[in-house]
């Protein structure tokens, strides 16, 4: 079979890339991401856009490399599941047009420079082009039908409910822009005109699981003996916003479990309108910060007073791995010995330098932590009173992110 045949070719070339799929579908994200913020949405959506990405770049491969027609391929299932989630989330749907577009542009572009470098024909390369242009704006049509499909159908559902209405209402609020108090009370059936603690609730796995959220956020009201009934949003159908109404006392973290991968993240009580939006960017801080940390590390409940500049660390964990690491030095290895003594060098440092009190708190003898913090300044090569602000922080985030900022054993 000759170059000139312009099926073969592509589909050669198709084959070829198909073995590196992982890494083009890596870096189209990349793209994506780069040029539409708005898909960005959480840390939630992106695992998501993720499978999306990768199942189309499979499926477009796929279909020049082996002659499949375009009517033969349907858009994958995670992609029909992204545009679902995308209406959900209130994103208009020409964000997920021009996603396709990009990722159109991209592929295009790879094949085209595999065909250059396959054949010097320019009669092949033509031909080929002309295929592979034909060949794409098929599939694009096609797949594009399916998902705008799927994206209108789930935002049709939503818009004909009241929580929709809801839902639309609170995201205005959260917007930052004029809203009628007295209307949106009316709308939401919830006072704006008081104290609010914001609740993130979230699941890692599956989907439906709103019932159990709202559970959660049921216990976490009783806890905080709140004032009233909770404002309980679905941001989509694994994660549920609520602000619980004029808190009387504090979340008590220990006395909450892991139950079935449902997690919470909870701001601080803030008044009136402003605060309703203050306390839910401080939830979903502290949900950065949570969801930062290794599933088996990560507490019930996160709260925002607790984690501090933790949530502005979160998005460059490698940096903050490597700062932490020239901070601790030794002490950043993720080992049992290393942790004990950072265990009581944050005591130490938190309880104002005294070894009585932080052997109370530790459960050990006074003789022991003097001999702990003797070997803490002598692997620092300094005393804990040095550059104390940087340990305080760089022990803060080995607390609440654990093994995703600490150095493996044997590194």
């Amino acid at each position: 079979m000759s170059d000139a045949d312009s099926t073969p070719l592509l589909a050669r070339v198709s084959a070829r890339l198909s073995e590196h799929a992982a890494d083009l579908s890596e870096q189209l994200l990349g793209e994506l991401l780069a040029e539409e913020p708005e898909l960005r949405g959480d840390s939630l959506m992106v695992p998501l856009l993720r499978a999306s990405v990768s199942g189309n770049v499979v499926m477009a491969l796929h279909m020049n490399e082996f002659g499949l027609g375009v009517e033969q391929v349907d858009a994958p299932a995670e992609a029909l599941e992204h545009a679902r989630r995308l209406a959900q989330r209130g994103t208009p749907v020409t964000v997920l047009l021009r996603a396709y577009r990009v990722g159109q542009r991209f592929l295009a572009d790879r094949l085209i420079g595999e065909v250059r470098t396959t054949t010097c024909d320019p009669a092949s390369v033509a031909e080929a082009v002309a295929e592979l242009t034909r060949l794409s704006f098929g599939y694009i049509d096609r797949i594009s039908e399916q998902v705008v499909s799927a994206y209108r159908e789930e935002h049709e559902r939503r818009m004909h409910t009241q929580v929709a209405v809801r839902c639309a209402r609170v995201r205005t609020i959260l917007g930052a822009g004029w809203v009628d108090p007295a209307d949106s009370e009316r709308v939401l059936g919830y006072r704006l005109a008081q104290t609010h603690l914001a609740v993130v609730a979230w699941t890692d796995t599956g989907t439906d699981r709103l019932r159990e959220l709202k559970q959660l956020v049921a216990h976490l009201a009783a806890q905080t003996r709140c004032q009233g009934e909770p404002l309980l949003i679905p941001a989509d159908e694994s994660t549920l916003w609520a602000w619980l109404p004029e808190p009387q006392a504090d979340v008590d973290r220990a006395a909450l479990e892991v139950t079935n991968s449902l997690w919470a993240a909870v701001g601080a009580p803030a008044p009136a309108v402003a605060g309703f939006r203050l306390t839910h960017q401080q939830a979903q801080q502290a949900q950065s910060v949570a969801l930062s940390a290794p599933v088996s590390q990560r507490p019930a409940v996160t709260c925002s007073a607790e984690v501090g500049p933790i949530a502005l660390m979160c998005a460059d964990l490698g940096a903050t791995r490597a700062w932490v690491c020239a901070v601790l030095g030794p002490l950043a290895r993720d080992d049992d010995a290393a942790a004990g003594l950072r265990d009581t060098m944050r005591v130490f440092l938190d309880t104002g330098g005294s070894f009585q009190t932080t052997a109370g708190r530790l459960l050990l003898h006074r003789n022991t932590v003097q001999y702990r913090v003797r070997k803490v300044e002598s692997v620092l090569g300094h005393a804990l009173r040095d550059r104390r602000l940087d340990l305080e922080v760089a022990l803060l985030a080995c607390r609440w992110l654990g093994s995703s900022v600490l150095v493996p054993t044997g590194s």
